[in-house]
């Protein structure tokens, strides 16, 4: 009886043709912990591919939470940042000190921003996922190219997946399917448990999310998929997973037969 080849589906998925060239728009949305250093991650990733010669990118941050003592030490945040608009905050940091200019939006990311905000890599750092499903669903209602970089964490486990922004456009073999789509089930799930609880101290805090988890989320996703993407325009796998507990990342290949685990089934996806 031959073994079952489960590497005969897998594939590689090549950057988007409009993004070479030219200066990437991102949409980063929430500016906590694990956003907080994806932002970083940003700052020094655009600073690289410059001094290489590309384009660089464009950033607009969106949060509507002001800073807690709770986030310092814990979250890109000091001291004397508390009580201010972390999406300001940092973003006027990073213009000030590092002679750029992006964009800060003090307001959280909704189904409206989805429709009028303009951006070609959306990255979701976000605690809800009431917020993610909401974001996914209204994507889907759009024709917007590009792609959906989302980052979730627990205590100390992360799911880290990049994806299209939705079901639309160019055909199947072409595309990578969305968050959305392979996750979209068990954010809804999840979401009929969620309860909205900050935390007060430090201590309530880390119980929730380990020292780490965050950081190493962020720079995992930048440096196994966006920064081989733009550097390489190429990429064969395009999701982590992460355990901090079990010293672990294991990946999500470009490879359909992955993806059926969780339901998805690429004939599904438009044809053109």
């Amino acid at each position: 009886m031959n073994n079952l080849d489960l590497t005969s589906t897998a594939r590689n998925f090549y950057i988007p043709h409009k993004w070479i060239d030219r200066r990437i728009k991102v949409a980063l949305v929430g500016l906590g912990g694990t956003g907080s250093a994806m932002l970083t991650e940003l700052f020094q990733m655009s600073g690289i591919l410059n001094n290489l010669g590309y384009a660089g990118l464009d950033v607009v941050a969106y949060d509507g939470d002001t800073v807690s003592q709770s986030n310092v030490f814990r979250q890109s945040f000091w001291g004397h940042d508390v009580g201010k608009n972390k999406a300001e905050v940092l973003i006027n940091r990073f213009n000030q000190f590092g002679g750029i200019n992006w964009k800060a939006v003090p307001e959280f990311f909704t189904s409206k921003s989805v429709i009028y905000e303009e951006f070609d890599l959306l990255i979701t750092a976000v605690d809800k996922a009431s917020v993610r499903s909401e974001i996914g669903q209204a994507l889907e209602r759009t024709s917007k190219q590009g792609l959906w970089l989302d980052m979730g964490n627990d205590n100390h486990q992360a799911n880290v997946l990049l994806g299209s922004l939705n079901k639309n456009g160019s055909g199947s073999s072409s595309r990578l399917p969305s968050p959305f789509e392979l996750f979209g089930e068990q954010w809804a799930e999840s979401a009929k448990s969620e309860v909205d609880t900050a935390s007060c101290s430090t201590a309530e805090a880390i119980q929730k999310q380990t020292f780490g988890i965050n950081g190493m989320t962020a720079r995992s996703a930048a440096s196994m998929l966006l920064f081989p993407l733009f550097r390489n325009g190429e990429l064969k796998h395009h999701g982590l997973f992460i355990d901090l507990h079990q010293a672990d990342i294991s990946k999500m290949p470009v490879d359909p037969l992955q993806w059926s685990i969780y339901g998805y089934h690429e004939e599904e996806a438009p044809k053109h």
